[in-house]
């Protein structure tokens, strides 16, 4: 039986994934947790949190540590969360896009913390839909998370009944193929939905990205919530070293840049445009 997480090594913890990962779990979360660490000491047939501690501090826990990071940093999310966010991309900040790029015939879009690859799958549909021009054009999709499980979730594109409950009915036969497994109904996405998505792992604390730019629009929904000020600091330096003056970026509903950085002004739902270099 495994003992309930005391504070003492929940600290202990906490301080190892803010120093890896950037997150900094609040004291409610003891208890998620303490659950989602005695999984994996069940797993490896352990019974104390400090030994397992010890572990992860440790060369050899390189593999394990990742394994961790990815059972913690566990998100919910679903297709076309936010709606009222997509409606002013769709209406505003895509055709603003189109119109400045119209020369070049190119659009590159950032999802960064994509999680199982719901948001950026989301996007894709929504621009096929409402910008039918784009068919010619060159776009391109990366998506970025830290969890490598989500990640590779995502790069299946296989999705269960209910998570395809938000995606409008019209777009499932376009966009999806239906597959049955074990006697289980899902639905994969088609490869004119995936060919334009790079699905990469990527630590935002890991500065500088290793990403060229410019990128036209940046989404970082629901992650820096779990930043301090100075890391989200940091992060702004970064996506602004890759947005053109006029870019975009949309952040969660509960997220802001007040007291982060100026130079930015908000359109409207957490969506911003960069307004000076």
């Amino acid at each position: 039986m495994i003992p309930e997480l005391s504070e003492t090594e929940f600290e202990l913890f906490r301080t190892l994934l803010q120093n890896k990962t950037g997150i900094l779990l609040k004291t409610a979360k003891r208890q998620t947790l303490g659950r989602r660490l005695a999984r994996r000491l069940e797993a490896l047939g352990m019974s104390s949190y400090t030994a397992y501690y010890r572990m992860l501090k440790a060369g050899k826990g390189h593999e394990e540590l990742r394994t961790l990071i990815n059972h913690v940093t566990i998100d919910q999310t679903s297709f076309f969360r936010a709606g009222p966010q997509f409606e002013i991309l769709a209406r505003q900040v895509i055709p603003d896009v189109v119109e400045k790029n119209s020369g070049l015939k190119q659009i590159r879009i950032w999802s960064a913390g994509c999680s199982r690859g719901h948001e950026p799958y989301s996007l894709e549909m929504m621009m096929q839909e409402t910008m039918r021009e784009l068919v010619a054009w060159d776009v391109k999709f990366l998506a970025t998370d830290i969890d490598s499980d989500s990640l590779k979730y995502a790069f299946r594109g296989k999705y269960t009944a209910d998570e395809m409950a938000p995606v409008p009915e019209e777009y499932v036969p376009k966009y999806f193929k239906p597959l049955r497994h074990s006697g289980r109904r899902f639905h994969v996405v088609r490869d004119r939905l995936r060919k334009n998505i790079l699905f990469r792992r990527l630590n935002l604390l890991e500065v500088p990205y290793p990403i060229k730019g410019p990128m036209d629009i940046i989404l970082c929904r629901n992650v820096m919530i779990y930043f301090s000020r100075t890391q989200k600091q940091q992060i702004m330096g970064e996506f602004l070293r890759l947005l053109p003056v006029g870019g975009y970026l949309c952040l969660g509903a509960s997220e802001s840049l007040i007291g982060i950085d100026d130079r930015f002004a908000l359109i409207g739902h957490a969506v911003y445009q960069k307004k000076s270099a």
